[in-house]
């Protein structure tokens, strides 16, 4: 396995299937010994810049969670601290060249891709994806762990990918990364969703292609029937095309008058219900990255049942970033 330290994660297609469950295994042990009160600082004087140009719950606090458990410091650079983006007073070569001097790791949470792209181009230090259009690899690696920890080994399982409504127009990072993850990690991604929200058909092609090694299977259906069948997990989540979530910040994450009108006429015909979840495997688990709008993309009933795993999911995006961050920054666990 390639030496982890000093190297950027911009997405799943960035690590191996072995590295993949070195990370994740990595998460399990730091997870064991803060519940032990262990400690490891590992990343004691060190800093990590925080440039997040969209709201954050779980991915900041994470993010800044993770640094202090280590030792370390995470610092806010949002668009109020730094002369780019609105300001528009500085290049994105010399801001970034400016922070790269003064920290030892980037978090980007991005509204354009080739801005992230560019970021780990001119950085020296690692850049870790915090979430951009079309990866969210902190999330997947979180969900990962989580499925493990609920059901074991994950080759031959098959994970129920459904789209949900919501009036907010979440990037479709995850679904892509999810297609990945399972390819690379030999268990099968049905995806449901309305026609016009397919995810990115790019990384479909490299997930059928990485998923020729591991016999693992990735389908996009119609119906929520479909691809609950036999599923052993359910991940529900909402999502755009990074076109529609470019227009985030101007329409309050909306969208334009005629998407929105468009997308209403999706409302109720696209929410999980506990009979949904009823049609999978009586073992299935439920899932959803948070945050959810309750009772449009999946009912409170789903989501608070005891076949639903989203605080666990939500407790390892903090576990899973601390061992990148250990990994890519201090290059020890």
């Amino acid at each position: 396995m390639k030496k982890l330290k000093g190297r950027d994660l911009l997405g799943i297609t960035d690590l191996t299937a072995e590295e993949i469950q070195f990370v994740v295994d990595a998460a399990k042990r730091l997870k064991e010994d803060r519940r032990m009160g262990i400690s490891h600082k590992v990343l004691e004087d060190k800093a990590l810049a925080g440039i997040f140009e969209t709201p954050s719950t779980r991915t900041s606090i994470s993010f800044e969670s993770a640094m202090t458990h280590l030792g370390g410091h995470m610092m806010w650079l949002g668009q109020d601290r730094l002369w780019t983006g609105d300001a528009a007073e500085e290049n994105w070569f010399d801001t970034i060249k400016t922070v790269d001097r003064y920290v030892d790791g980037i978090a980007y949470r991005c509204v354009n891709r080739d801005k992230l792209t560019a970021a780990a181009k001119y950085a020296d230090v690692p850049v870790i994806n915090a979430s951009c259009p079309v990866e969210h690899p902190t999330q997947a690696l979180a969900d990962v762990q989580a499925m493990q920890e609920h059901q074991g080994d994950l080759k031959g399982k098959k994970v129920a990918f459904l789209w949900g409504y919501r009036a907010a127009n979440p990037p479709a990072g995850l679904t892509n990364s999810t297609m990945l993850m399972g390819a690379k990690m030999g268990f099968d991604v049905t995806i449901a969703c309305p026609e016009g929200f397919d995810p990115d058909m790019n990384y479909k092609a490299m997930a059928d292609e990485a998923a020729k090694l591991t016999g693992a299977k990735i389908n996009i259906v119609r119906s929520y029937e479909e691809a609950v069948k036999d599923a052993d997990f359910i991940n529900v989540y909402s999502w755009v095309s990074p076109e529609v979530f470019a227009e985030g910040l101007k329409t309050h994450f909306k969208g334009n008058p005629e998407f929105i009108k468009m997308k209403a006429g999706l409302k109720d015909k696209w929410c999980v219900t506990q009979d949904i979840v009823n049609m999978a495997k009586p073992t299935c688990n439920v899932m959803h990255c948070l945050p959810v709008s309750r009772n449009e993309e999946i009912t409170s009933e789903a989501l608070d049942s005891s076949q639903s795993i989203i605080f666990d999911e939500a407790e390892n995006r903090m576990h899973t970033i601390e061992a990148l961050l250990a990994l890519l920054v201090g290059g020890i666990v």
